[in-house]
């Protein structure tokens, strides 16, 4: 077995840790998907076992959660974003434009998309350079103006 492989998870060159960070930080920023829920007891377990299990009194601003959620994803590989929020909803290929839900073509994109929460007002674009993330950026929908 390569010594990056979880037993538990079965996902190549993830670490536990590694999950562990992303997986909080989805949950600070208020990201709800059937990975995050799935892996939920997991998580909690490991985080208790290596002694942070602690729970913060007052949970930090919605701005403060997005800087920890972007810090937790920039420098992770695809396999792990994937692994940690699912294929991403939509996504920006040169000369197509925007995909929604495309299959297994995301891997060619340079730009994937989430909304935040899962069916949210908001989203998080994650930008990749050598199949690593190097930018985070989230944006609003926006207002109507009503007449």
């Amino acid at each position: 077995m390569d010594p990056n492989e979880t037993e538990t998870t079965g996902w190549p060159q993830v670490g536990e840790l590694t999950q562990l960070g992303l997986w909080m930080a989805a949950n600070v920023a208020g990201m709800v998907t059937a990975v995050i829920l799935a892996r939920g007891p997991f998580f909690k377990a490991l985080a208790k076992r290596v002694g942070r299990g602690r729970t913060a009194s007052q949970p930090p601003s919605q701005q403060k959660s997005l800087t920890l959620l972007a810090g937790a994803v920039i420098g992770c590989d695809r396999a792990m974003i994937e692994a940690v929020f699912g294929p991403p909803r939509s996504t920006g290929l040169t000369d197509l434009g925007v995909i929604v839900h495309p299959q297994k073509i995301f891997w060619h994109a340079p730009i994937w998309y989430y909304p935040l929460p899962k069916n949210g007002n908001m989203a998080m674009a994650i930008s990749f350079e050598d199949q690593v993330a190097n930018r985070v950026e989230f944006f609003g929908a926006p207002v109507l103006k009503s007449a």
